[in-house]
Parts: C-alpha cells; sequence; structure tokens
C-alpha cells in the first residue's frame, strides 16, 4: 500500500520468466514468429543467484504434481501502519506509544524513527491517500521472518508482538525481490496494463515458486490502480477434465488451450498488529484473518494435452509465456466482463532478503531503523540488551494532523470491492 511503491522497476526482476520463455511471438490474426533470443535483464542485487531458479515449464508435470501448494514456513498476518495514522508512529494499538517511539528510547535517544515516520510516512504527508500505508513492507517481513509469538524486554522497554511486527515491516521496505508483471497506474479497465499477470505466467508463478520450492509469493490483489500487497498462504488449482481441454487456438494452431479454476489464499493485514496468525489449511480463516478467491482461466502450451481413460493427464507441451512489443502474453483471463479491480492479480513478486536503504532521500524506508540492531535485540527470546547504550524516556506518539487534501477513497481506507461475476464451468 505504499504509493511509492520501489522494489523493482518491471522486468529486472524477470529472472525466472526468462528461463521460461518459448521461442515465438503470438499475436492474435497473425502467425507465430521467431524473435531475436530476449536479453536477459541486469539483476541489481548482489545476493540474489539466478541458477537457482531453473523453472519447470511442462504442463502436465506440474498440474500432475503440484496442483496445490503452501508456503513454509508460513506468512503472518498483521498490520498495514497506514498514513493517515502516522504509520508505525502510531500509538493507537499501544497506549500512546508507538513502535518507532519505543525503538528510539531503547536506543537512548541517539535515533529518530519516530519523528521521521511522522514527516515521511505520516498524515501529514502532502497529498496523502487513505490507502498509502506499509502492506509492501510487511508482506516481505511476513515471508521473511518467523512470526514473533511473545513480548521481549530490551533495556528496560516492552516491545509486544505489534510492536517487533511493525519494525519489521518498516524494515521490510526495503527488499530484493524478483518482479512478475505490471503495476497498473491509471483506472481504466481497457488499458493493457489490465491485462497482466497473465494467466500462464500466474500458473508458472505458483507451482514453481510454492509447489516445488514453498517459497513465498506476493501479490497486489488489487487489480486497479490502488495497492493492496498480500502474502500468499497457499493455492490450488481444480484438476482439469477432459471437458476443460478446447484444443488449439484457430488464429495460432500451434497453441492450445486448456479451462483451469484455481483459488488462492492469502493473510490479512488489517488485524490487530498483536495476533497470532492460525494454521493454514486450504480454507479461510471465520474470523477472516485467511482469505481467498477464486480465478478462472484459459491456459496455453505449445504442444496437444492427453488425457488417459480414468482423466489423468499423461502428455502435454510446455506452458507458453512469450513476449509481445511491450508486454507479456500467454492464456487469458476468464472471470467475466466489467470493471474487475478484484480480479486477478495486478502483479506478483518474490522476496528474497531485506536489504539496507539504498536511497534514503526516496522515503521508502526509515532510515533510523537498523534491522540489524532488531535482530540482536528483538528476535532473541526475551530480548538482549544493549549494553552500549542508556535508555531514553519513551516519546509519546503524536495524533495524526492531516494534510488536507481531499483523498481518493471517502469511504475509508479500504476499497469496496465488488464481488467477481458467476461463469458457467462450460469448458468453452
Amino acid at each position: 500500500m505504499n504509493h511509492k511503491f520501489n522494489l523493482l522497476p518491471w522486468g529486472s526482476g524477470m529472472m525466472l520468466l526468462s528461463l521460461l520463455y518459448l521461442p515465438g511471438c503470438f499475436q492474435r490474426n497473425t502467425e507465430i514468429q521467431s524473435p531475436p533470443n530476449p536479453t536477459p535483464p541486469t539483476n541489481p542485487y548482489p545476493n540474489f543467484k539466478p541458477t537457482e531458479l531453473q523453472g519447470e515449464k511442462n504442463f502436465a508435470f506440474l498440474i500432475n504434481n503440484y496442483p496445490q501448494g503452501k508456503v513454509e514456513p508460513q506468512p503472518w498476518a498483521g498490520y498495514w501502519w497506514p498514513y493517515t495514522k502516522n504509520g508505525i508512529a502510531a500509538g493507537g494499538f499501544m497506549d500512546g506509544q508507538s513502535p518507532a517511539g519505543k525503538y528510539d528510547a531503547a536506543r537512548g535517544g541517539v535515533t529518530h524513527a519516530q519523528s521521521w515516520e511522522i514527516i515521511h510516512h505520516g498524515a501529514s504527508v502532502p497529498k496523502v491517500q487513505q490507502w498509502w500505508g506499509h502492506c509492501n513492507g510487511w508482506c516481505a517481513a511476513a515471508a521473511l521472518f518467523p512470526e514473533p509469538t511473545s513480548s521481549v524486554k530490551v533495556n528496560g522497554i516492552t516491545f509486544s508482538v505489534g510492536d517487533i511486527k511493525g519494525l519489521l515491516t518498516e524494515a521490510g521496505m526495503s527488499v530484493s525481490a524478483d518482479f512478475f508483471g505490471d503495476r497498473v497506474n491509471i483506472d481504466d479497465p481497457n488499458s493493457p496494463q489490465y491485462l497482466d499477470t497473465v494467466p500462464d505466467q500466474y500458473f508458472l508463478v505458483l507451482t514453481n515458486f510454492i509447489g516445488r520450492l514453498k517459497h513465498a509469493v506476493l501479490i497486489d490483489r488489487y487489480t486497479g490502480s490502488q495497492v493492496w500487497n498480500q502474502p500468499l498462504a497457499g493455492y490450488r488449482f481444480e484438476y482439469p477434465k477432459p471437458s476443460d481441454y478446447l484444443g488449439n487456438l484457430p488464429e495460432a494452431p500451434h497453441i492450445y488451450r486448456i479451462m483451469l479454476t484455481s483459488t488462492i489464499w492469502w493473510m490479512d493485514d488489517g488485524v490487530d498488529p498483536s495476533i497470532q496468525t492460525p494454521p493454514f489449511n486450504y480454507e479461510d480463516d471465520p474470523n477472516g484473518v485467511i482469505q481467498s478467491r477464486t480465478l478462472r482461466m484459459e491456459v496455453w502450451v505449445d504442444a496437444p494435452i492427453t488425457f488417459n481413460e480414468q482423466g489423468k493427464i499423461i502428455a502435454s507441451g510446455d506452458v507458453v509465456v512469450m513476449r509481445r512489443e511491450k508486454s507479456l502474453i500467454g492464456g487469458e483471463w476468464r472471470i467475466g466482463e466489467g470493471y474487475l479491480v478484484d480480479g486477478w492479480p495486478d502483479y506478483m513478486w518474490v522476496p528474497y532478503q531485506l536489504t539496507a536503504p539504498h536511497d534514503t532521500e526516496q522515503d521508502y524506508v526509515n532510515p533510523e531503523i537498523e534491522l540489524e540492531w532488531i535482530k540482536s535485540h528483538l528476535l532473541t527470546p526475551g530480548g538482549s540488551d544493549d549494553p552500549s547504550i542508556t535508555p531514553a524516556p519513551i516519546e509519546p506518539a503524536p495524533m495524526p494532523i492531516p494534510s488536507g487534501f481531499p483523498t481518493g477513497f471517502p469511504s475509508g481506507p479500504r476499497p469496496t470491492l465488488p464481488s467477481l461475476p458467476s461463469f458457467p464451468r462450460t469448458g468453452n
């Protein structure tokens, strides 16, 4: 929900799909042609090893071996720390004391995390929108760190589970990751930006990262211009029936189609920050901590799909992901018509590690928050004192002061999203 979402420029995290590209460039009403081999994007993260991402792309292998999968260890639910409440300088959950204020006190007052947060991630930020917040930082932290389970005391300052989650969330605003898709910046459902993430890309990312590797995958679940990042807990594809096989695409006879229905589950970030996340078992949580969405799609492969007499897929081509000009193509979403801001993921991303801020002038991450200090003193059982400093008094968290700019969502911080339309399971 950070309005300045800056994990990666589009394309710089396309390493998995660059390994999965098939020769050829499909265009409607044209023949398949062979473009020059794509140049692999420059990888800006020194600790990322592309040799670890040898993706499988055969549809029969993936649907038979990884029709469902869950992230291990599972990510945790938390809070998105909205700007309109001063981010992690908010004191509403902590009796008037904020995670940033406690952090400053435990560090002897030599840091100024609370004041920085109020200026840069607070309610007085010019033109602040009610949906701006820290969902991308929470996503990364929830995926990369075990869930805090108990409060700790450091230098006489008690940090609750919510405090620790808030500080990890802020540190998570700077992260190395692979990025799949393109963020929608305008609310125009006819824009080509609404067509990604394409179904074949979605299928490959889920089955390869979560199914094969148990690795976390994060999504922007809001297809429109707002950003609502959520960490996926798991996915499930309904096993296709022979009637779901649609044969070749008339405009491109070397492309073969099959209908799939999938469900994805994610952890919520609109709960009390100190909540303990229930175990995920491919179902929604009755309290809304684990939520889901069902999507229907047409997946494309490059050779016919064969079923045996028992209805099992025994052979297929590879899943097709191709580049057409500046866009990726591969499959079609089949969830109905209309303005579907609550449809397929706007983009998907795979985090690897939190990193030090690269450019604090851009205000993406609070530079006063030091991740290594959090690891050394807050993530140890019971907490670990820092004998090099003398603790300071905890400064009260000030009340948010609105910027006065009219928000783009007057009904509240969370969008009211339309329901997905019903669709017949006819296979065409």
